[in-house]
């Protein structure tokens, strides 16, 4: 030591400052000693508390799960006929009171959960008497008093819910509170042991971390915990809201909705199903279908199982545009119409089948309703064509004995002026009911025979004209008839038919023209396959109105007449179906200034011929 001063000075200092530094380090461990086991304590009472409150949220959701089962099996023991509903009912009774059980054995942590407890706990109470008092009255009474008495039990069933759920918000609120006053008491902690270590760094640090580091984890890993438990219940409130959705369109749907399961029991059975067939559902399986719900064949017999669209659908075959009755206990038939197709699994395993069908009674006693008016319209119509050619035939004869009686009279040098003026009269007059007669028969020939009769034969339709002109100015004297002729007017035709056209067309024109006024017909027949014959008349135009319906039977224009013919209103038709019947056509057309002109063109290849023929 004594050749060494500077280590003498150096060593005591030294040996010193290790002591200091094995004390400050041994204090500094004995407080980060006593920091982690403080520490370790908080966070194990911590842990402790919010796994008694997460076992807390779980009791309650039990409860809420145990109540809705209770009141779902209530219900089906009201609604429903089978005794193993009511079995049902008393198993969930009994979990229900296990909960209930489970929860009064915890010591409520907070007043207000206390509060909450003892409020449902009284709610249970006054439901227990009223519970009992329905299931009682469901015994006695039978499943007809099922809906009045889930009536009943509504508001007992929505005050229940109402306090449960108050309760379960109260314990999942109080749980993530005390998850939030764990992180911030957890932070805290850290701060101060991080503070404590300043001293010694390495074990410090190393704690830290370790600390640090486990606490994240937790932190994360129960975040991603909260996180799936909240997917998870909005997943399951978007499937109760989506399920819903699906029972309204079902209830609701215009058609009846019948589903069944693999067996053949019929597992769905719609409102508009139950007003179709007048019952309700009944799980019945296959073979008791058409006695259950009254179905038949379209001929009133029963509806072999085989044949029903549902029972096939489940046999796998898809069935469309079925129709067949049902017989509801009031007695009344139905038609219904409709199709079943059988459900699968995604890996094609068989469900069971589902049928929807509509009511078709209403819309089928009106299509009948419709056909027999249309029927009887039909008969009525043809009656009548038919009355008016018999009429019109048997007329014939004693206006033919009239027509050669006057003719005869006519000759005669015996008679004096005044009755041979009486016997001219007589003839005119019968000459008028001659073509009402002959227009009568060419109108019925026309609507029951397919069309006006022609024979065709080669003719030249200008020799056609000038003939019937020459009988028409002996008829009507001082009229100004006139005949063109273009080109020339050879074809195939029925040379009276056309005479008839001819006498028709100009006499229309001399009843609605002035007396005085030229007429002139024109015969164009350059074209090489057709000729065109055009009437032309000075007088008043055709109203527009009038122009589309000008070619129908019965039908007088509106102008005013010059002369009176006494007609029936058939001559225009009767032209028109002679002109078609020569496979032509007819138009008309009347301006102001213009008068009016009557165009047929006429083929000189008649097709005619080969549809009277096939006719």
């Amino acid at each position: 030591m004594a050749r060494f001063p500077l280590a003498r000075a150096f060593f005591p200092p030294m040996r010193k400052a290790v002591a200091g530094f094995i004390f400050v380090a041994l204090v500094a461990m004995l407080l980060g000693t006593s920091s982690l086991a403080v520490l370790h304590s908080t966070l194990h009472s911590q842990d402790q508390l919010i796994t008694g409150y997460m076992e807390d949220v779980v009791l309650t959701q039990e409860l809420v799960t145990a109540n809705t089962h209770l009141m779902h099996r209530t219900s089906d023991f009201l609604l429903f006929e089978d005794e193993r509903y009511l079995a049902g009912l008393q198993q969930a009774r009994l979990n229900f009171g296990t909960v209930i059980a489970q929860l009064t054995r915890h010591e409520p942590r907070t007043p207000e959960e206390r509060r909450l407890v003892e409020h449902f706990l009284e709610t249970r109470t006054r439901a227990s008497p009223v519970l009992e008092r329905i299931i009682d009255r469901r015994l006695k009474e039978g499943p007809a008093s099922g809906p009045q008495l889930l009536a009943e039990l509504q508001p007992i069933r929505v005050e229940l819910e109402k306090t449960l759920n108050a309760l379960a918000d109260h314990e999942r609120e109080r749980y993530w509170e005390a998850r939030y006053q764990t992180r911030s008491n957890s932070t805290h902690a850290l701060g101060m042991l991080a503070l404590g270590f300043l001293g010694t760094v390495l074990v410090a640090l190393a704690l830290g971390v370790f600390l640090l580091r486990a606490l994240r984890q937790r932190v994360r890993a129960e975040t991603e915990r909260a996180g799936m438990l909240e997917r998870e219940h909005a997943a399951h409130r978007a499937v109760e809201e989506r399920q819903a959705l699906l029972d309204l369109v079902i209830e609701q749907s215009g058609d009846a909705i019948v589903v069944t399961d693999a067996q053949g029991v019929i597992q769905l059975f719609n409102a508009e199903a139950e007003r179709q067939h007048g019952v309700t559902r009944q799980q019945v399986s296959a073979p008791e279908w058409a006695s259950t719900f009254g179905l038949l064949t379209l001929d009133g017999q029963p509806l072999p199982l085989s044949e029903t669209p549902l029972y096939r659908a489940l046999e796998g075959e898809p069935v469309s545009n079925a129709r067949w009755l049902v017989r509801r206990p009031d007695g009344s038939v139905r038609t219904l119409c409709g199709t079943a197709s059988p459900l699968h699994r995604p890996d094609g395993s068989p469900v069971g089948a589902v049928l929807t069908a509509r009511d078709e009674t209403e819309r089928l006693a009106l299509e009948q309703q419709r056909d027999e008016s249309l029927e009887r319209l039909r008969t009525t119509a043809e009656f009548r064509e038919r009355f008016l050619g018999i009429v019109g035939h048997d007329l014939r004869n004693p206006l033919n004995a009239i027509t050669l009686s006057a003719r005869v009279l006519l000759v005669s040098e015996a008679l004096p002026e005044r009755e041979l003026k009486a016997v001219r009269r007589i003839a005119s007059s019968a000459d008028r009911m001659v073509r009402m007669i002959s227009e009568l028969l060419d109108f019925t020939r026309s609507r029951l025979g397919g069309g006006m009769p022609v024979d065709p034969s080669l003719a030249d339709l200008s020799a056609i004209c000038r003939e019937a002109l020459e009988e028409l100015e002996t008829s009507h004297p001082g009229s100004r008839l006139s005949l063109r002729v273009l080109g020339h007017g050879l074809g195939e035709w029925d040379s009276g038919r056309l005479s008839q056209v001819i006498s028709n067309l100009v006499g229309n024109a001399l009843q609605y023209s002035p007396e005085g006024s030229p007429i002139r017909v024109t015969v164009d027949g350059h074209a090489p396959h057709e000729v065109m014959l055009s009437v032309h008349n000075e007088g008043a135009p055709i109203p527009e109105d009038v122009l589309p319906e000008l070619f129908e039977p019965f039908r007088r224009g509106t102008r005013e007449r010059t002369h009176n013919s006494g007609g029936l209103g058939l001559g225009l038709y009767i032209v028109q179906q002679i002109i078609l019947a020569h496979g032509g056509t007819l138009s008309a057309e009347s301006h102001s200034g213009d008068g009016t002109t009557f165009t047929a063109r006429l083929p000189r290849d008649n097709p005619g011929r080969l549809a009277m023929l096939v006719n």
